[in-house]
């Protein structure tokens, strides 16, 4: 009988899977969420019963959270409905197999959730002339909050007054609102001898370039990771009159018009995309390669829309509340810049939409979950 392979086995050594909460990775951790893990003894300990339980630290009441068992003696449970900015304790809760007792296994690590900013201006209520007399600004110099001193909103107002004030493409409304005291209106206009969609960004404008187009640059610096976009919108549209050549089929003439909401988060190079480093993606609207996909644009790591019709089926006749989910392709990555960008016409770009479509937007928030 041959004893050798027994005697191999005699020399390995099998140790025990030491149990206990792991350690988080840092982009795991959210303003609103995290994800907890455990190394548990299934020899031990009953596979079916492990759960996390987690509190605001030095509070009195835990709150449980069944684990996910990954592979064996490896468990997850995503921990959700936190608050931002705050330091949670977590321990870990298991049933001993021999006793048929409950083990609580404290932890020495704590969490602390990320920080969780909005967006300046959100509800639009304030507003000043420190641009230009023919339109207002959602900024004041003036203001005592300091977040509202300094331009972050934007719109294509310089470009489209410059032939009179009367054809604004984006202004306060005060006799149209949901919250506060007024919302901001983006109306497209066919100005003279080109199309204006009604839009709203944050960035800032760039220039024109004589009667074809202009330059707009997109983005304001931003590290925190919202699960959502939230914001009170409502819409009127109709048929595209206003068309030129090279947009897709379905903002050519005889279709109706859409509104567009996009958020995205990224780490956009200005050097690369040609803005500057507060706003640094350049759009030129003469030249369509400056055009930028969010869903397929390698710098963005997240990113959401929302697409309103002005046909029969739109949903936003009167005021409601959308709720724009952010879809991260990647969560190892912490965003250095935000783009928001709002449209009465989603084809604007290329000077199409419908003359007079309007799109009202109110009480604008991030959600972080």
């Amino acid at each position: 009988m041959d004893d050798s392979t027994n005697e191999i086995y005699d020399n390995i050594i099998f140790e025990a899977t030491s149990t206990g909460v792991a350690q988080s990775s840092r982009y795991e951790v959210w303003a609103g969420h995290f994800t907890a893990h455990a190394d548990v003894d299934e020899g031990q300990y009953d596979k079916d019963k492990v759960f996390f339980e987690v509190r605001e630290k030095g509070s009195g009441e835990w709150r449980q959270v069944k684990a996910t068992r990954e592979a064996e003696g490896t468990y997850s449970a995503e921990i959700t409905g936190l608050t931002p900015s705050t330091t949670y304790e977590y321990r870990l809760v298991l049933t001993n197999t021999e006793s048929n007792e409950v083990e609580y296994i404290p932890s020495s690590l704590d969490i602390t959730t990320e920080n969780a900013p909005g967006v300046p201006n959100g509800g639009f209520e304030t507003t000043s002339n420190a641009e230009s007399g023919k339109y207002k600004s959602f900024y004041d110099p003036s203001s005592p909050e300091e977040s509202l001193q300094k331009k972050w909103w934007c719109n294509g107002n310089a470009g489209s007054t410059s032939v009179g004030s009367q054809y604004a493409i984006c202004y306060p409304d005060a006799s149209d609102f949901k919250e506060g005291s007024q919302s901001v209106c983006l109306q497209s206009r066919n100005v003279i001898v080109k199309f204006a969609a009604g839009n709203l960004f944050s960035g800032h404008f760039g220039e024109t370039i004589g009667t074809k187009g202009g330059t707009v640059f997109f983005g304001r610096p931003f590290t925190a990771r919202p699960t959502a976009l939230r914001l009170w919108v409502k819409y009127t549209g109709g048929i595209i009159d206003c068309a030129e050549s090279g947009v897709p089929d379905e903002g050519k003439k005889g279709n109706y018009d859409k509104a567009s909401i996009k958020v995205a988060l990224g780490v956009w190079n200005y050097r690369k995309y040609g803005g500057d480093p507060d706003s640094p993606v350049k759009v030129n609207t003469t030249d369509v390669s400056t055009f930028v996909d969010y869903n397929t644009d390698e710098s963005t790591i997240a990113s959401g829309e929302r697409i309103i019709p002005s046909d029969g089926s739109n949903p936003a006749k009167d005021w409601i509340q959308v709720t724009i989910p952010i879809d991260y392709r990647n969560k190892t990555t912490y965003p250095t810049h935000i783009i928001i960008s709002c449209a009465a016409s989603m084809y604007g770009d290329y000077f199409s939409g419908h003359d007079g479509s309007k799109l009202w937007i109110d009480g604008m928030e991030l959600i972080y979950e």
